[in-house]
């Protein structure tokens, strides 16, 4: 097993950023494969992945238009050998992952996030811990474009050194399509130290920290962005809060190479279970 340590500048950027950028973690051309498993998968009439309907959905029936009607396909890389294998236990990710982690590595939750051109909607500004509501604050969060990520087609924006407080209560608004950090904050804060703009191209990687505040605007370009997302924990971090969606990406070291792959077991017999989000008129501000 390889083994990775962050450049200076890489740990620099993750102590006061909260983020930093890995560059050609995979070839190119693996990225494309990868973007095109998603893409064979989009035009199925129901795609694997409890996939997430996007708010602006064009409602066509067409091949393309029914392509279009995702935001997030929330569990289906576990079901794609290529993608798994090559990003969520793929040997430079889990060398990365193990540097934060050490030797036993449980991929927390994996999600392919689409966003298509003229149509791909916002997702709103959140912490992931704040959307995971477990008390982990430690995981290591990774993404992956498989297209060109850029301002023109909706790239994640980052407030720089957010990730330095706490998480903060995320509610729902009229037209939240999750739960988000109250907006008043979020204003008050890019006011306070402003926001980067994170463009990557197929097969660049970004890690963040899971209390890092991020965003990504809708996308109004001819060019669609797909990308892969994955969070991985270790059994420490992870200790009572496991979940049906949770396996096994590495143990004593050694990668694991099962497909389908192997599940955590759940200790009690209970997953852990979470309540609705308030409402942010319910909430004082």
């Amino acid at each position: 097993m390889k083994h990775w340590k962050p450049t200076e500048e890489q740990k620099h950027q993750w102590e006061e950023k909260g983020f930093f950028i890995e560059r050609n973690v995979v070839p190119e051309d693996t990225a494309f494969d990868m973007r095109g498993v998603i893409k064979n998968e989009l035009l199925k009439p129901e795609p694997s992945g409890n996939p997430n309907a996007d708010p602006m959905d064009p409602m066509g029936d067409t091949p393309e238009a029914r392509a279009l009607r995702f935001r997030k396909l929330g569990n289906f890389c576990v079901e794609s050998p290529l993608i798994w294998h090559t990003f969520h236990t793929g040997r430079e990710m889990l060398a990365m992952a193990r540097y934060f982690l050490g030797n036993d590595i449980i991929v927390k939750f994996n999600s392919v996030f689409v966003k298509p051109a003229k149509t791909g909607s916002a997702t709103p500004w959140h912490q992931d811990n704040g959307l995971w509501r477990d008390g982990e604050t430690e995981p290591f969060n990774a993404w992956m474009a498989l297209d060109p990520a850029t301002r023109q087609n909706g790239c994640m924006q980052f407030i720089p050194g957010s990730h330095k407080g706490e998480i903060v209560q995320h509610v729902l608004y009229e037209d939240s399509i999750h739960g988000e950090l109250p907006r008043d904050l979020v204003k008050a804060r890019i006011e306070q130290c402003g926001i980067e703009h994170i463009e990557a191209n197929p097969g660049d990687v970004v890690c963040w920290h899971s209390s890092l505040w991020h965003y990504s605007p809708p996308n109004p370009s001819p060019n669609s962005r797909i990308a892969i997302a994955g969070v991985w924990t270790n059994p420490e971090i992870n200790a009572g809060r496991v979940r049906p969606l949770h396996r096994w990406g590495m143990k004593n070291g050694e990668i694991c190479t099962a497909f389908p792959p192997e599940a955590v077991q759940i200790e009690n017999g209970k997953p852990h279970q979470l309540g609705p989000f308030p409402k942010a008129s319910q909430i004082k501000q």
